[in-house]
């Protein structure tokens, strides 16, 4: 009896509030009515067309309508025509990019919550992706166990991925990119990877990425995929490509085989031949690829061979190549011919059998190479490289080199790591950054001779700054000439013209290693009171980490002292952290 009486009252006062508010609308209506000018049918019209659309909290301004809405500004002010909710009003193109840049599904899904319009937005973003680790269960103990939920597992995946393409892909004509990875794939989770993966391309897909972690066994890739003629983007592995595949995809340009097995050589013949605007292509830990030969990409622009320990041969002919990327696997033995493809501007190789003589044939044949990087290639002893082109150079961990000769008037950057200075000659006077990493057989106090020996001639005017450092410490020289002598705990050494430059390898050493001091020799104004901005007048608490559990090194800083001799222009900065502990 009181719960009834208590909705009957609840009933009455609201019935009150309606009418109270009924009354005070018919009033204002009167006195509206009672000031209306005197005029024609026409500007009576013009009148309540007016009235009307004030009362609904518009204004009319040339034809166009504009939303008012009451929100109070900073100083206590009603703003009847502040914009609101501005991510709302962001174009579908920029929405949809947006969720591009979020790693999974699940998070494309919570940007729900934004705003009424991107509720419904993710039907319209025509990207799928798939990923059974998303489903992975945690905490399973015992082998019974752990069996279980892997099958668990596998069963929500295929009910997500079923439902997904139920409800949003069968709706729509056509889709940019289909993404799927599965780990561990049995014969039934292979029927239901063909029929999503035909799905897909039924629906004219532009980009089609699919990835299967097989442990050895391969699956064949379904013929509808290499008779698309919509993909423009292929990538795969873990499928079985033999010769008597057909393929008529005559508009992908960008194609990436990984861990897959190629029956026969014939299979990259006719990619070559069927996929005539091919751009980029790349092999990566395939097997049963033994030569690789292009000849007939007139649009090829990147080539990559990773770890295809059967390839012995690439022979490449391609007049538009810009990048061409080698690792060989192990001790494996391959030759490479570029000829052909004068145009190329980027060669990376890792490959620890190469000679001296095939490097210098290959390097020949590339005429306009502006970024040269060769890494552990532990057979080459004797290099020349003369090259007006060259901006970059990269020798990473030859260790056998004796003899290096560098020629390169417009070289910009360069970098070496290895046990001693093999540099005879080297002309490199538009050098800005130079990077040098020592092994324990050579220090900073013998390479610091051979660093006066290379580089003590450098125009003054171009303010370069030596840098030499190890784990835990770090000096500054603002004249590398001061640097004649160094500890030999400094195995690392850099040269830059760049106060950025500066300020980024602090950073780096900072984060990496937490350094106990830092000494600077002879510093400019500008260096000391940027480098004070980023360590002394840091924040107490800082909020550039809040969402990361591994935060950077300002919140580890425990204190700083600062020591400035005037005596020795030298300043000191000695650093003490707190112990690193990630956050979970």
């Amino acid at each position: 009896m009181v719960l009834w009486k208590t909705i009957w009252l609840r009933s009455l006062a609201k019935r009150d509030r309606f009418n109270k508010r009924s009354r005070i609308r018919r009033t204002n209506d009167r006195k509206n009515l009672m000031i209306k000018p005197i005029g024609s049918a026409c500007d009576d019209e013009r009148f309540l067309r007016k009235r009307k659309i004030e009362q609904l909290g518009i204004e009319s301004n040339g034809g166009v309508v504009k939303k008012k809405r009451k929100t109070r500004g900073n100083n206590g002010v009603y703003d009847r025509n502040a914009d609101v909710d501005r991510i709302s009003e962001l174009p579908e193109p920029i929405i949809h990019q947006i969720f591009a840049f979020l790693q999974c599904t699940k998070d494309v899904v919570r940007t729900s919550i934004l705003s009424k319009k991107w509720k419904n937005m993710f039907n319209s973003y025509l990207t799928f992706d798939f990923d059974e680790r998303w489903f992975r269960a945690r905490g399973a103990v015992g082998k019974h166990n752990r069996i279980k939920a892997r099958e668990l597992q596998k069963k929500k995946f295929k009910c997500y991925v079923d439902k997904s393409i139920a409800t949003r892909l069968d709706p729509v004509p056509c889709i940019d990119k289909f993404r799927l990875y599965v780990n561990n794939a049995d014969d039934a989770l292979r029927t239901c990877m063909d029929r999503w993966i035909c799905a897909a391309v039924d629906k004219n897909v532009k980009e089609l990425h699919i990835q299967v972690n097989t442990q050895g066994k391969f699956f064949y890739l379904p013929d509808a995929v290499l008779l698309s003629t919509s993909i423009i983007s292929l990538k795969f592995s873990g499928f079985v490509l033999s010769g008597f595949n057909p393929i008529r995809m005559c508009y992908l340009r960008e194609l990436s085989i990984k861990e897959s097995l190629v029956v026969s050589e014939y299979v990259i013949k006719k990619f070559e031949t069927s996929c005539p605007l091919l751009e980029d292509l790349r092999f990566v830990c395939c097997r049963g690829v033994f030569n690789i030969v292009i000849s007939s990409l007139l649009n090829l622009k990147r080539v990559e061979v990773h770890k295809c320990g059967q390839v012995s041969s690439i022979q490449i002919a391609a007049p538009n190549l810009e990048s061409f990327w080698y690792h060989a696997e192990g001790h494996q033995e391959c030759k490479i011919d570029l000829k052909g493809s004068g145009n190329l501007k980027t060669l990376t190789l890792k490959d620890c059998k190469m000679t001296d003589t095939a490097f210098q044939d290959c390097i020949s044949k590339c005429p306009l190479l502006e970024k040269l990087v060769l890494h552990k290639c532990a057979n080459l002893e004797r290099l020349t490289i003369l090259s007006e082109k060259l901006k970059s150079l990269s020798l990473i961990q030859c260790v056998k080199l004796q003899e290096v000769n560098i020629d390169a008037p417009n070289l910009y950057s360069f970098q070496y790591s290895g046990h001693r200075m093999p540099f005879s000659s080297m002309n490199v006077s538009s050098l800005r950054e130079a990077k040098f990493s020592f092994g324990p057989v050579m220090r900073s106090s013998q390479c610091i001779v051979e660093y006066q020996k290379l580089f003590g001639n450098f125009d003054r005017s171009k303010g370069f700054k030596l840098i030499v450092y190890s784990k835990q410490n770090m000096k500054i020289y603002e004249e590398p000439r001061e640097a004649h002598l160094a500890p030999n705990y400094f195995c690392n050494l850099e040269l830059t013209a760049s106060t950025t430059s500066v300020l980024k390898t602090v950073d780096n050493w900072l984060r990496e290693s937490h350094g106990r001091s830092l000494i600077l020799v002879s510093p400019s104004i500008e260096l000391i009171k940027l480098l004070r901005t980023m360590i002394i007048d840091r924040e107490d608490n800082p909020s550039c980490c809040g969402f990361y559990s591994n935060k950077c090194w300002r919140h580890y800083i425990a204190d700083v002292k600062i020591l400035t001799l005037n005596t020795i222009h030298k300043m000191y900065y000695d650093f003490k952290w707190k112990s690193r502990q990630r956050s979970h």
